[in-house]
């Protein structure tokens, strides 16, 4: 990237690549919507304001202007696609970044596998980041086709695509302290990345010694109580709603004015079916809408708060510097990208 350009394009001493003119911009940051115009460079956001101007102008004429969705928490094998597939099936969606706990490959395909697979997803128009699989095989009672221990999650967690440790879902090794599920947790905290957490009905001392154990959120909570507790010990929340655990509803009350923060929207698995005939995080701010939530709250919970829980400061948000992942759409209260947007390039209009 040339940053001096991007910079320049930010001045308005330069044009930019493309200008979205007329839009309302949803910002994130302070819950409001604001009229604007987005110039972008280089693929980043230059600047919002009145003045731009670039080599290509796209009139918005009022439609909302929003960031591209962070699907925090899936596991893309669940869709049944292969990953190009998989990405013109929850592109049009406004899925732009994808975190995927990828144990199901691993357990058939171990390293090799998840490394082909993010060398395959470097050339799609899809930012695909890594939470490096923790329990392959999920216990010993499988015949998996591959183990990965705490060298070889060692060995992932250097990768750069990899954000940190996926779900933990040994909870009971965690809780009683097995040095083979510790090794992988401090491998991960020793780099300084985030650990998943995967506690189904943890409570009371469990939960505190899961937590001392090391993970920072969890996406397995289907009772409202269940997650308030495991919100105010510090975790972060992933309210889920996919092809088969669907949480939502149940949860949604959990999101206020003083908890949102800590809440993301995720889908964890979702079918090709379900992302041909429903949407992917795009089908889960809808409902979550019409079940109450404000709607720039809702898209809150699926931009800006995963890429801060992921510390993924680049995106999530419409503001100088950032990529410029964004979505078009003509209505917050029934959220339907009408044009996607990754790193300032076209890649889906219209569905």
């Amino acid at each position: 990237m040339d940053r001096e350009r991007v910079i320049a394009v930010a001045r308005g001493e330069a044009a930019g690549d493309l200008l979205l003119a007329g839009g309302r911009i949803v910002n994130v940051f302070t819950g409001e919507v604001e009229e604007g115009d987005v110039v972008i460079a280089e693929g980043v956001i230059a600047g919002i304001g009145r003045a731009y101007r670039a080599a290509e102008a796209v009139g918005l004429d009022g439609a909302y202007l929003l960031p591209g969705f962070i699907n925090g928490h899936t596991h893309v094998e669940s869709s049944f696609l292969s990953l190009s597939q998989y990405a013109r099936a929850v592109l049009p969606h406004g899925t732009t970044s994808v975190v995927t706990d990828l144990h199901e490959l691993a357990n058939v395909g171990g390293l090799q596998a998840i490394r082909d697979f993010l060398d395959e997803a470097a050339a799609l128009p899809l930012d695909v980041f890594l939470m490096a699989p923790s329990c392959v095989p999920a216990t010993h009672l499988e015949t998996a086709g591959a183990t990965l221990d705490a060298q070889d999650v060692a060995l992932a967690l250097a990768w750069p695509e990899t954000l940190g440790l996926g779900e933990l879902m040994n909870f009971p090794g965690a809780i009683a302290g097995h040095a083979g599920c510790l090794d992988k947790v401090a491998a991960a905290r020793d780099r300084g990345k985030v650990v998943d957490g995967h506690a189904p009905g943890l409570g009371g001392v469990d939960l505190n010694a899961y937590l001392a154990a090391g993970p920072r959120s969890d996406h397995e909570s289907t009772a409202l109580e269940e997650a308030r507790e495991k919100l105010r010990r510090g975790m972060y929340v992933m309210i889920r709603e996919g092809t088969s655990e669907k949480n939502l509803e149940e949860l949604l009350p959990l999101v206020t004015d003083r908890t949102y923060g800590r809440c993301l929207l995720v889908v964890d698995d979702r079918s090709c079916r379900d992302l041909l005939q429903d949407g992917d995080i795009d089908a889960v701010v809808r409902k979550a809408v019409r079940l109450g939530l404000d709607p720039v709250r809702a898209v809150q919970l699926a931009t800006v708060n995963p890429a801060t829980y992921f510390g993924l400061r680049d995106r999530g948000a419409i503001a100088p510097g950032h990529l410029a992942n964004l979505i078009v759409a003509d209505d917050l209260g029934d959220l339907r990208p009408r044009r996607v947007y990754h790193r300032g390039r076209l890649v889906a209009a219209d569905g």
